[in-house]
């Protein structure tokens, strides 16, 4: 074997090592490549430069001893031991230290709170002097996140077979005792846990798959007592009333003792049986002088549903009343006749909110004891943050009263943005703050009880390749350029958002083109007329943008023809009588395009390399368990519906019969589901007729599914939270948790969580073990800091609202005048209708999809723009009145009359103008042109 054929067998070891600027003023030979080399390695990297540098090599000649020069210079350049592998063709040093490189590329992210000049002083034997003065000028300028980052990038080059110890070491004496924890805990078996082995540059395009044993997910101090392995029992059928297990005696213990708690256990551990026996102990206390009264807050409708059937079964034969508020069928008078009559109120947060806020409940204190479920939402503008300010004008008012006692329930408190454990800290204080809690409930001394009933399942990273080639995509790229063309011809769209424009088809571009639509409605132009024809034009384009947007990121997931149908819908839907110049030469660039695109969906060359992934993880799966039951879940509704025609239209896969599971608010063109549909579709999953459930985020929390065994992520990737609670929908044994993925992004992103998720429980631990007056003395602190801002926010708020000008509303899109806000009056604190009788003459009226009432007002006509179809929210009547428009805020762009100003609004909130109460005895005029 040649000396130049050694090296080539062992290239990838060397190109993955050696930094070619440190090693090219060594080997003066490759003079007229020198600068080539280099510049390669500032464009694209240490790799691709080597690469490079290997090619130049294998076209010198062999003159004597060039091999021994070559060598000497790795050797002298820093690469001792790389030198002394090639020479003695003996890679075992080498190979030892991938698996530790391969802990460190996995939890990398996770390691951005350290900072690189604590520990750069402690690694003089693993990086070069020249990586040295690179860190610490990288740090210098962009902070310190580059700097680790590229720190890291330097160690993960080095040879020094004790790189790994120096690292740990380093990390210590820098105080980071808590990542020298989690990367030992990494290194118990390195090697069988990442396959994910080479060129980390290059894993989009390798399809690998790496895994991770099953871990327990509890909250608690003692997580390594637990076995793994995967168990649970559907805890809500085999309890009898008035009996809990130990450990979730333990979880409910402080709150029996009236103590305001959070509940925090895994999904699974039957919290909500926790809830029913709190509930139970509380109810007893009722004397006749004191009646105590339960509500139960769930985020969702088909959780209220859920968790009211629960607590019916569980009070059936017990003197207690149980009762449900939500959804469509909620009114004013149920409300008030269930909360007067009953004893515990299932309903969700916002209509809790509403009806304290309009006085049909009258006082927060009508009732003893509020349950938060999923409560570590109570954060920012939730409904939840929106309730507990009630609670805290009460407690921290001038004249304080008796306060209802406060439970949360969650399996993951979560860590927000903290960078270390100080942070998760003051983040879960914070939660703590927000739900007046006296202390946090997990399982410590029952460990073993719950490891027998409830544990994660083992995880599992599938990263697929992407298309080689996709014209499709091309073409659609194309589109995009000339419709931004379009738009830029009119006017300068890069102004009109401060974010950056991004990468067509991708979320940052989505964001990017609402910023544009959102803003060019409220350009001000000297001449009226041109400003309203540059408005509809850059309305118009955004709008195909979003689209074409939408239909890249549904090809990416899926199939390219799923994509072609999503755009063929969009152009199919409008309607050419309301076309002006822009929309004809937008619907005749798709239509120049139409035959290309369609020849692209019907070609079998485009298929989806991460499609091809999930259907093996089915095959593997369903061929050994046939009974499987599987969850998954997608990020858009419209990718959901596409992944079941896929499904549907393979034959090997058609038997899992799938059912699709997304939300109940209409988005864009895809409506959303009713509370019937949803319940069929979780039936039919539940009782064997569908094997496979597609769903968006909805089923991300608390819904019970005990038959699923199968969780897979089709790029679904949030934060801890969520991947906490997709973990737990997995409730049979054996279950299997899997993300498919083509992003190696989204596989880090994973790895980050897990490590987050760690923190947590460490954050969780240290407040448990501080002194309880230390915990209420900082709980207090925020508690304090939160009131002064709220009640400042309150006092802007007032003062925003006192504006008396008129407002004029001009339709969104064309600028069309429409009306003034002195035409408006607000029915029951939410809805904005129209009282000027000609305002209908400028409607185009189209039947409603799905009629419905709610809040007694009958919703049956859709009502939009006449001139450029615009829509502007739905034709009602209430009380009697016929023909009132509902306005949505998206349809319109307000001016102040006076200072001309323009403003666009996301909700009634806030708009900045007075809006006069609807009232009957004051509609005079109005209810003889509008009344039946």
């Amino acid at each position: 074997m040649s000396e130049k054929d050694i090296l080539r067998q062992y290239q990838t070891y060397i190109t993955q090592i050696i930094q070619p600027s440190c090693v090219l003023p060594l080997f003066d030979v490759l003079g007229e490549y020198e600068e080539q080399i280099k510049a390669r390695e500032v464009e694209k990297g240490p790799t691709e430069a080597a690469i490079l540098m290997m090619e130049c090599i294998y076209k010198l000649p062999e003159t004597q001893g060039w091999f021994r020069m070559l060598l000497d210079s790795f050797s002298n350049a820093g690469y001792p031991t790389l030198a002394e592998a090639i020479d003695q063709t003996d890679f075992t040093a080498i190979d030892k230290a991938l698996a530790h490189k391969n802990i460190v590329k996995k939890l990398r992210y996770g390691l951005n709170l350290v900072k690189s000049m604590d520990i750069l002083v402690h690694m003089e034997e693993v990086l070069l002097p020249s990586q040295k003065e690179t860190v610490q000028r990288v740090t210098l300028e962009k902070g310190n996140t580059s700097g680790i980052q590229t720190l890291l990038d330097f160690l993960l080059r080095t040879d020094n077979p004790q790189w790994y110890r120096i690292f740990l070491e380093a990390l210590r004496r820098g105080g980071y005792n808590h990542q020298v924890k989690v990367l030992d805990d990494e290194d118990d078996d390195p090697a069988g846990k990442s396959g994910a082995e080479g060129n980390e540059e290059g894993l989009e395009e390798m399809e690998i798959s790496f895994s991770e044993k099953a871990g327990q997910s509890n909250l608690s101090a003692n997580t390594d007592n637990l076995k793994d392995g995967y168990h649970q029992t559907s805890y809500h059928e085999d309890i009898p009333f008035g009996n809990l297990r130990d450990y979730q005696r333990e979880l409910a213990e402080p709150a029996l003792m009236g103590k305001n708690t959070i509940i925090c256990a895994p999904t699974g551990s039957g919290k909500t049986v926790v809830a029913m026996e709190i509930c139970r102990h509380h109810l007893e206390q009722s004397t006749e002088e004191k009646k105590e009264k339960v509500v139960f807050l769930a985020n969702t409708i088909p959780l209220c549903q859920q968790q009211m059937e629960m607590f019916q079964k569980y009070f059936e034969n017990t003197e207690f009343e149980v009762t449900g508020h939500f959804g469509e069928n909620a009114s004013q008078l149920g409300i008030q006749v269930g909360v007067e009559n009953c004893d515990i109120i299932v309903m969700t947060p916002k209509l809790l909110e509403i009806n304290l806020d309009e006085g049909n409940i009258l006082r927060l204190s009508t009732f003893t004891l509020i349950f938060f479920d999923e409560c570590h939402h109570t954060m920012k503008n939730h409904a939840y943050s929106a309730i507990m300010r009630m609670y805290m004008d009460i407690k921290l008012g001038p004249d304080p009263s008796e306060l209802p006692q406060i439970v949360g329930l969650t399996a993951s408190v979560g860590v927000g943005k903290s960078k270390n454990e100080q942070e998760a800290r003051e983040h879960i204080y914070q939660l703590c703050a927000n739900l007046d809690t006296d202390t946090i409930s997990t399982v410590s001394e029952h460990l073993e009880e719950l490891s027998s009933h409830v544990f994660v399942p083992n995880k599992d990273t599938r990263i697929a390749k992407r298309r080689v080639f996709n014209r499709f995509m091309d073409i659609v790229l194309e589109l995009m350029a000339q419709v931004e063309s379009m738009a830029k011809q009119t006017y300068d769209i890069d102004t009109l958002s401060k974010i950056p424009r991004s990468n067509r088809g991708s979320q940052s571009y989505e964001q990017w083109i609402v910023a544009v639509q959102r803003n060019c409605r409220v350009l001000k132009l000297n001449n009226e007329d041109e400003e309203q024809r540059v408005c509809r034009k850059l309305f118009t384009c955004a709008e195909h943008l979003r689209k074409y947007n939408d239909c890249l990121i549904i090809s990416e997931d899926a199939r390219v023809k799923d994509a072609f149908k999503y755009l063929l819908e969009y152009f199919n839907s409008m309607d050419p009588a309301f076309f002006d110049e822009t929309d004809e030469k937008l619907v005749n660039y798709f239509q120049e395009k139409k035959a290309n695109l369609e020849e692209c969906a019907n070609d079998s060359v485009t298929d989806n390399p991460k499609l091809s992934e999930l259907e093996l993880v089915f095959q593997e799966q369903y061929r050994f368990k046939p009974e499987t039951r599987t969850i998954l879940f997608v990020r858009t509704r419209a990718l959901a519906e596409a992944v079941k025609e896929w499904v549907l239209e393979t034959p090997a896969l058609a038997h899992l019969r799938p059912q699709v599971l997304i939300g109940r608010r209409k988005t864009d063109n895809v409506e959303g589901m009713s509370l019937n549909k949803q319940q069929d579709a979780l039936e039919a999953f539940q009782e064997g007729g569908s094997k496979l459930l597609i769903a968006t985020s909805v089923a991300d929390e608390g819904i019970d599914i005990a038959t699923c065994n199968l969780v897979i992520l089709y790029d679904y990737v949030g934060n801890v939270i969520k991947m906490v609670q997709t973990r737990g929908r997995g409730r049979a044994k054996d279950s299997l948790c899997i993300l498919i993925t083509s992003s190696s992004e989204s596989a880090t992103k994973e790895q980050i969580n897990i490590l987050q998720e760690k923190i947590m429980y460490d954050a969780i631990q240290n407040i448990q073990m501080i002194n309880h007056s230390q915990f209420l003395e900082k709980v207090n602190k925020y508690q304090k800091m939160m009131k002064k801002k709220h009640d400042l926010e309150r006092q802007m708020a007032t003062a925003r609202k006192q504006d008396p000008n008129i407002f004029l509303l001009l339709c969104g899109k064309c600028l069309k005048l429409t009306c003034k806000s002195n035409d408006l009056r607000v029915i029951k604190n939410s809805h904005r209708v129209v009282i000027d009788k000609d305002f209908i003459s400028l409607c185009n009226v189209t039947p409603h999809p799905k009629p419905k009432k709610y809040d007694d007002i009958d919703m049956k006509f859709k009502i939009s723009c006449s001139s450029c179809n615009h829509d502007w929210g739905i034709l009602g009547s209430y009380l009697g009145f016929t023909d009132l428009p509902l306005l949505k805020t998206e349809g319109f762009v307000f001016v102040n009359r006076r200072t001309q100003k323009k403003h666009v609004v996301r909700k009634w909130q806030e708009f900045p103008g007075i809006i006069e109460e609807f009232n009957i005895l004051k509609m005079g005029d109005a209810a003889q042109g509008t009344g039946e």
